[in-house]
């Protein structure tokens, strides 16, 4: 098949040697040498990195998996997340087709069987002003020739909500309170939200993924798939540069690697865009007991808002219910490197907790977990065009998803699979 890379350049000169560029960046001759990837070595274990092992494997391309700790270490950023399906920092224009992507598989496999590691449970945003479309947004301005210009049919809300499968609605709570007659979601009262500051919300049904299972489901899969030549994900090696990376691929054999190791490609590729955005989450069982308030409700929903009263952009409060657990958080601290729970923002997600329903003091959190989101003003996903490597080797980056990983995992994935055209 035609290249990307040889693709893109033909569509943009007439001759497609001289003064290409492809995302802003010149595409050297060594580009249309490149040969279709027949083994790759995969650096990272997360959601990415698995889910990039998979893709690669499932087009009959050799794999070799590395991983510094297994995907399920408390260190992981992708084990310790709460799994839901939404765009969230991801500061990227290719996001939304990611997440398209990514969406499509969740959806399925939360179909498939009762065994699996993604559910679709109902979620509320809070939102303190309405902030979403009026009549305005929707009249069809006409030109002079009285043509109707659909360009002027602009929503203020994200593309992602227009997917018909989300059942996306923007409430008042008022309106949320009605249908909550019933779906008897376990949800704040509309006078609790309404004095708290609340008046709008956001009500959709999108996946959630039981992280860890996910993790293990995938890793498992790699391990099994005929392709795969060999994988270490506790290797305890961290690669001080690319270059490291490289030689090592090229010692196996390799003519590919893809790096997909998150917040360590700050130090790995020297890429000081790369930030570290704190999160912490405490842990209650799913089956805890409730408030008095939500006790008569019978189904599950997430709930969150970055908004005042109860939050704000950095102090998150959330409640996803996730597997066998509920994840109660939170925060987006970039830059905060503390590694543990600090005692004041533990006190605030238990306030948190017993807001959103649970009876922390009947039901104590079972655990706790602090990680770091790896942010990135736009996400590297690119195939790097080096010139001390072999003819022919490629490198690709995959990493900076922010807080979006398990949102755009194998939409990613594809991508990569896209840039080494297999």
């Amino acid at each position: 098949p035609t290249s990307h890379f040889r693709r893109c350049a033909q569509e943009g000169t007439a001759h497609p040697r001289q003064n290409i560029s492809y995302q802003g960046k010149a595409i050297t001759e060594r580009f249309f040498n490149l040969k279709m990837t027949s083994k790759a070595l995969v650096v990272g274990a997360g959601a990415i990195g698995l889910r990039t092992a998979l893709e690669l494997l499932r087009r009959n391309v050799r794999v070799v998996l590395r991983s510094p700790e297994h995907p399920l270490h408390h260190s992981t950023c992708s084990m310790g997340a709460g799994g839901l399906w939404m765009p969230f920092h991801c500061d990227d224009p290719r996001v939304d087709s990611w997440a398209a992507s990514t969406l499509d598989e969740l959806l399925l496999e939360a179909k498939s069987t009762d065994d699996s590691a993604v559910e679709i449970v109902p979620t509320i945003l809070l939102k303190r002003y309405h902030n979403g479309p009026i009549i305005e947004n929707y009249v069809v301005a006409k030109g002079s020739e009285g043509v109707e210009n659909s360009s002027s049919k602009v929503s203020p809300l994200p593309s992602w909500t227009s997917d018909p499968r989300l059942d996306f609605q923007h409430l008042s709570v008022e309106m949320l309170s009605w249908q909550n007659n019933v779906h008897q979601l376990r949800i704040p009262s509309q006078d609790d939200l309404v004095n708290a500051g609340y008046r709008f919300c956001w009500m959709f049904k999108p996946p959630i993924v039981d992280a860890p299972k996910k993790l293990q489901s995938m890793l498992n899969e790699v391990g099994q798939h005929p392709m795969t030549e060999d994988v270490n994900v506790k290797t305890g090696k961290y690669y001080a540069t690319v270059r490291e990376m490289i030689n090592e691929a090229i010692n196996l054999g390799c003519d590919t690697v893809v790096n997909c190791t998150g917040l360590g490609s700050r130090d790995l590729c020297s890429d000081p865009t790369v930030v570290g955005a704190r999160g912490v989450l405490l842990h209650f069982d799913r089956t805890c007991e409730r408030m008095e308030k939500f006790a008569s409700m019978a189904n599950d929903a997430a709930i969150l808002t970055e908004e005042p009263s109860w939050a704000s952009e950095t102090d998150n409060c959330y409640l996803i219910p996730r597997g066998d657990v509920i994840v109660v958080g939170g925060t987006y601290l970039e830059g905060d490197n503390e590694q543990s729970i600090r005692p004041e923002e533990k006190e605030r997600i238990i306030k948190n907790a017993q807001l959103l329903g649970v009876d922390t003091d009947k039901s104590p959190s079972i655990g706790e977990w602090t990680g770091f989101r790896p942010y990135r003003p736009t996400t590297r996903l690119e195939l790097e065009d080096r010139a001390d490597v072999p003819n022919g080797f490629k490198v690709v980056h995959n990493y900076g998803h922010g807080g979006s990983g398990w949102t755009v995992f194998a939409g990613a994935a594809r991508e990569v699979a896209s840039l080494l055209d297999v």
